[in-house]
């Protein structure tokens, strides 16, 4: 969602309440990419998902596990030489969806500055009181659009997160040779990925509900002939979601009334909505949610999977291929 500088890194990690996600991505002579994945048990207790209030309990303990999960900082070389030692390592940090807040601005104009483009989209978010915006950084990109008609109004996704709980975040990393040079979101790296592989924006013709089920939340996307125009993230374990053994019956049913519920809501404000198919992602196989949604909600299913990875020429080069490691993945893709 935003760096610092415009070189992409090659590593990223996922914090979440119940995992650690790393993942490295080399490329090959042939100019291709390999990526590899390594996953890690939180330590119980030590991370709180929440968008207002600090989310690691137990910073030593979260550290340690991390330093062990990516490994110990590296020198500069250059000629056989030491040239800097322990150097950070730049790399694209993912927050769960549960550690933001995040909505969508529609805009008929957007000016060309980014000072200015803050300021405007501020005054909004404090006239509709759509996010509290004390003490919270901001970032926002436009959304991709398939072209609804004449209209010329920007749909902006604007997400907001405390700076307490940035800085905590980014200490952390600091902490173990880490540097942040992009933050980003899992749901929205994920989505990004889906996109790619389905094949750009093309693929946004028809109207579409995007979901994500990891850490224990749900996030939903609402697109609208191609523009996004709903985005909500519903708590639904506060333990977080521990593995397949799980998804019994009352959490599927629990993930597709939230889903209706979205749908519910956005007709509200869109009543030429006319959805006819759901895209679901999540970081644990879900067996019986693709048949539920589609018997529920009457609605075509796809999965984000791993194939999505290999549409896009990238091959597996060792470690996890837990579904849980596919935002770090996604976030160097």
């Amino acid at each position: 969602m935003w760096g610092l500088t415009t070189s992409r890194p090659r590593q990223c990690l996922k914090i979440g309440a119940q995992a650690l996600a790393w993942g490295e991505a080399v490329r090959t002579w042939r100019g291709r990419y390999r990526y590899r994945c390594v996953l890690s048990p939180t330590p119980a207790g030590a991370i709180k998902l929440s968008p207002m209030d600090l989310n690691l309990t137990d910073m030593s303990a979260v550290e340690s596990r991390l330093r062990s999960l990516a490994g110990p900082s590296r020198d500069l070389r250059f000629a056989g030489h030491v040239w800097l030692a322990d150097v950070s390592r730049p790399i694209v940090l993912l927050l769960s969806d549960l550690s933001v807040r995040a909505t969508v601005l529609q805009l008929e104009q957007l000016p060309a500055q980014a000072e200015e483009q803050e300021a405007l989209i501020r005054w909004r978010l404090g006239q509709e009181q759509l996010l509290p915006l004390a003490g919270a950084k901001i970032v926002w990109q436009g959304f991709p659009s398939h072209g609804a008609g004449d209209e010329r109004s920007h749909a902006i996704l604007v997400v907001a997160i405390q700076e307490a709980i940035l800085k905590q975040y980014e200490s952390l990393c600091e902490s173990v040779g880490l540097l942040p040079q992009e933050v980003g979101v899992t749901s929205f790296r994920l989505f990004n990925l889906w996109l790619k592989a389905a094949g750009g924006r093309k693929r946004l013709g028809r109207d579409l509900l995007w979901v994500n089920v990891s850490d224990g939340g749900l996030t939903c996307f609402v697109l609208q002939e191609g523009r996004l125009v709903f985005v909500r993230t519903k708590l639904l374990s506060a333990e977080g979601l521990q593995g397949e053994e799980d998804l019994g019956g009352d959490l599927v049913d629990n993930i597709v009334e939230e889903c209706a519920v979205s749908l519910r809501a956005c007709r509200e404000h869109h009543p030429g909505l006319n959805v006819t198919e759901i895209v679901h992602a999540g970081d644990s196989p879900f067996p019986t949610l693709e048949q539920a949604l589609n018997s529920e909600l009457g609605l075509s299913t796809e999965r984000l999977d791993w194939e999505a990875v290999e549409r896009l020429g990238w091959t597996h080069g060792g470690g996890s291929t837990s579904w849980a490691t596919l935002p770090v993945v996604a976030g160097v893709i």
